[in-house]
């Protein structure tokens, strides 16, 4: 792909597709009217006909008949403008590589809305994304003719080239980190291990300049990350514990750590999944995918913080080691658990990550999980769940995740619930009865945090969609990797 900025006439600029947009609520603009015309009406007939609403990334496909410099127009819907903002651009972006992928060589935009470096760097993210495809595993996978190598011209009023270039950078290391962490997720258990995500860790470190350390199955057991040995015994692949650390230039603001649930297959352990819900389980370490995937792009957006980024990685199976129920399990921080089910095992092996973090002396922590199934149940496959200790943090959670267009809303600590995981042997059991769920499991995790601000977000339902959506590939979405990067610049 080939991004640039141009200057021209866009009727007599030569391209397979020229991209001009329209509101919902308003008449056609300028571009689109110089468009109709040279067409003979041609566009707002077909919108008459059509009943065409200009709803976001709707599009309407003309072909132009030798009329204009480009074969087709593709008229897209930017939504009603009193909600326009950059991220109305990101699902255009999206909607246009969608269409255009598999014909269009060059392509130009023109649609009047004014230049800036936000407005340029999310139509570019967008048009990224809106190409992504996981065919590593297809037999045909080298077929060039798949996806076209497409050129992206824009007509920009109002940004220069210098702003352009900032832009383009940007968005191109955030799109590809998101894309990376798709991949991350869409990889098959059999190769996306334990083992391999640390691999993938110190190529990262070393790519970008970061310190890394990673701890192997003896060092876990012998540091006394009690979670994690537990969990990781039912399996052949050994178990990781990952930290990657990135120090900005300047004295860092903050020290913030990212911890990420990496479960690379989740059988249930002895507690067996029936065999519908343990597909897709390759994505439980989703929370994984999105720490690596931030910190593969970290040293280029350069936030002003000190940035641990912690994963525990394993495999939750049934072999002849497997923890089970009624084990009482101690945490790095010396807290013990009671095994109630052996398939809430993330928030487990999670206890050991948020007990390091803490000794590490960070002054917030945000942990990502694909926990619960009751946060789908509540909130659905499209919104992630946020839950803490520190409404300051929750709030500045949920403001970089509006400003990137990710869903994600706060679910309450609600006190009356805690009740649910109190132990009589231990200090507390790994889970509660079925309703509240999600809470329960943040509760469980408010244990291993001490006093440091915290807050936990679980994307059980954004990270992987199986059937896809308008604006998501399907499988993996990389769901969470915008958000905790606006979160860290912000900071």
């Amino acid at each position: 792909m080939e991004f640039k900025l141009i200057k021209g006439d866009p009727l007599k600029l030569k391209s397979n597709v020229l991209v001009i947009g329209k509101f919902e609520e308003e008449s056609i603009s300028k571009t689109v009217k110089k468009v109709n015309e040279a067409l003979k009406g041609t566009i707002s007939q077909l919108i008459e006909e059509e009943s065409y609403k200009s709803v976001i990334g709707k599009t309407l496909n003309v072909n132009t008949v030798g009329k204009t410099g480009s074969d087709r127009i593709l008229l897209v819907g930017l939504g009603k403008k009193s909600e326009f903002s950059p991220n109305s651009l990101k699902k255009v972006g999206i909607a246009v590589a969608k269409k255009v992928k598999k014909f269009a060589s060059k392509v130009i935009f023109n649609l009047d809305i004014e230049g800036s470096k936000l407005n340029s760097q999310n139509l570019i993210m967008g048009l990224i994304l809106g190409t992504y495809e996981f065919n590593k595993y297809k037999s045909n996978n080298d077929d060039s003719s798949s996806t076209t190598d497409t050129k992206y011209n824009f007509i920009w009023s109002k940004l220069n080239q210098k702003d352009f270039d900032n832009s383009l950078q940007k968005a191109t290391g955030i799109a590809e980190a998101t894309c990376f962490t798709r991949d991350l997720v869409n990889e098959p258990p059999d190769t996306m291990t334990p083992t391999r995500l640390g691999e993938l860790a110190k190529e990262i470190a070393d790519e970008n300049g970061l310190e890394c350390e990673i701890f192997n199955n003896v060092d876990i057991r012998q540091k006394g990350m009690g979670g994690l040995y537990a969990v990781s015994k039912g399996s052949l692949e050994d178990p990781r514990f990952i930290h990657l650390t990135y120090k900005p230039k300047k004295k860092a603001r903050k020290t913030v750590a990212i911890v990420g649930k990496g479960i690379t297959f989740d059988s249930g352990g002895l507690c067996l999944k029936p065999a519908d819900y343990m597909k897709t389980m390759k994505m439980d370490m989703g929370g994984s995918a999105v720490v690596l995937g931030v910190m593969k792009v970290i040293s280029l957006l350069k936030p002003s913080v000190k940035v641990h980024a912690l994963i525990s990685a394993s495999e939750n199976m049934t072999g002849g080691g497997a923890y089970k129920p009624d084990d009482v399990v101690t945490a790095l921080n010396g807290k013990t658990i009671e095994v109630v089910n052996t398939d809430a095992e993330g928030r487990i092996v999670l206890s050991d990550a948020l007990s390091y973090a803490v000794n590490l002396g960070v002054e917030e922590i945000v942990d990502l999980a694909t926990l619960t199934g009751a946060c789908i149940v509540a909130l659905g496959n499209y919104t992630a769940g946020v839950m803490g200790n520190n409404q300051l943090i929750i709030n500045k959670i949920l403001k970089a995740a509006n400003t990137v267009g990710e869903k994600v809303w706060q679910l309450p600590m609600d006190e009356e619930l805690r009740k649910d995981i109190d132990s009589d042997i231990a200090d507390v059991k790994n889970v509660g009865s079925r309703y509240g769920g999600a809470i329960t499991a943040a509760m469980f995790l408010e244990n291993f945090v001490d006093d440091t601000p915290w807050a936990h977000i679980d994307i059980a339902g954004p990270t992987f969609i199986e059937k896809g959506g308008e604006f998501y590939p399907k499988g993996a979405t990389g769901f969470g990797v915008q958000t905790i990067l606006q979160y860290l610049l912000e900071r």
